[in-house]
């Protein structure tokens, strides 16, 4: 009786596999859940915050492990080696990644823990305090002086996505795994619970779907050469690359002032923005410039307006990539792992 009792607390081959598989894929596709967000921004015509209503994708294969290995710590070492996955995959975060996951984590294991016979009830829960400790973390970790509605509001969203894209989304892909079973003990719920996969299966066949996509077209791998295309209506399009204005760098002072991130005034140094656009000869119609990152994320600016400006600046950061440093804007203005320009 001790020897079982004892051998019940170890994970099994099959155990492991599954959370290294799961962790490995929420990881990869964290950078698919941030490029879901930016739609969102755009669509609500913002630069950041809307996006947060996704963040429960970044908890679902947390609520997914939990449904599959019922064992005590295993959400939590998954959410450690799901957060390592980010880091070397290059998350905008950088090392915070890993404390970020393992506190989603945690919050995971401690709700469906507690409420391991509650069924749904415990993974709704469960879905929504993941995602909002993230938000919880960000501010403990930057401040950023952004006003308390905000950060109510950010919560609200993060809730929100928790329950429907992390517990509700992840207790159906749970039921689909165990339909056989499920469907011989309620025989009486199966049109409820038909309903219910249906929802589930269309759920992930759009997110599987808009990964292929993002991935095929969108998505650019960090172990590319870094570079930044300038392209659209333009005379002269071309790739930029450090080096390609050796006598026009210059350094500003700019102090970043984002929704989960400040920074106080430091020295950057860069080329004009303005310079990189003149280049390449922009056409008389266009009205705007799109700064893409590698991710898919992207923000707009009046062209007019970068061709005036004497601050804002493209750095190359310690990493190889490209950052853009807009001291006259806010935070969500500051794109990182810049690749691609866009004058239209």
């Amino acid at each position: 009786m001790r020897q079982n009792k004892t051998r019940g607390y170890y994970l099994t081959t099959r155990e492991l596999i599954t959370m290294a598989v799961l962790s490995a894929l929420g990881g990869v596709l964290s950078t698919y859940v941030g490029y879901l967000g930016n739609l969102l921004n755009q669509f609500f015509g913002v630069p950041f915050g809307a996006g947060q209503f996704m963040g429960g994708l970044h908890v679902f294969w947390f609520i997914v492990l939990a449904g599959l290995v019922r064992k005590p710590g295993a959400v939590l070492a998954a959410g450690l080696l799901k957060g390592l996955v980010e880091f070397l995959t290059g998350s905008t975060h950088g090392v915070v990644i890993v404390l970020v996951c393992v506190v989603q984590a945690a919050a995971v294991d401690a709700v469906v823990s507690l409420g391991r016979r509650s069924g749904l009830g415990a993974y709704l829960v469960a879905g929504a305090a993941g995602t909002v400790s993230e938000v919880v973390l960000m501010q403990l970790l930057y401040f950023s002086g952004a006003p308390a509605w905000y950060i109510l509001l950010m919560i609200g969203l993060a809730a929100v996505s928790g329950v429907i894209f992390a517990g509700y989304l992840g207790s159906g892909v749970l039921d689909l795994l165990h339909y056989g079973r499920i469907a011989a003990q309620r025989p009486q719920g199966s049109s409820a619970h038909t309903a219910r996969f249906v929802i589930t299966l269309i759920l992930g066949a759009l997110l599987a779907g808009g990964a292929v996509y993002y991935y095929a077209f969108v998505f650019e791998p960090s172990w590319a050469s870094p570079a930044v295309t300038i392209e659209g209506k333009v005379s002269h399009p071309y790739t930029y690359r450090e080096g390609s204005f050796p006598d026009s760098a210059i350094t500003v002072t700019a102090e970043l002032k984002g929704s989960v991130t400040y920074v106080p005034p430091r020295d950057y140094t860069g080329v004009p923005i303005r310079k990189i656009l003149t280049a390449a000869q922009p056409d008389g119609t266009a009205t705007k410039v799109t700064v893409s990152a590698r991710d898919g994320y992207s923000v707009e600016f009046p062209l007019t307006d970068l061709l005036k400006d004497e601050k804002t600046i493209l750095i190359r950061e310690k990493d190889g990539s490209y950052r853009l440093i807009a001291p006259e804007h806010a935070g969500g203005y500051w794109v990182r792992q810049v690749t691609r320009i866009k004058v239209e």
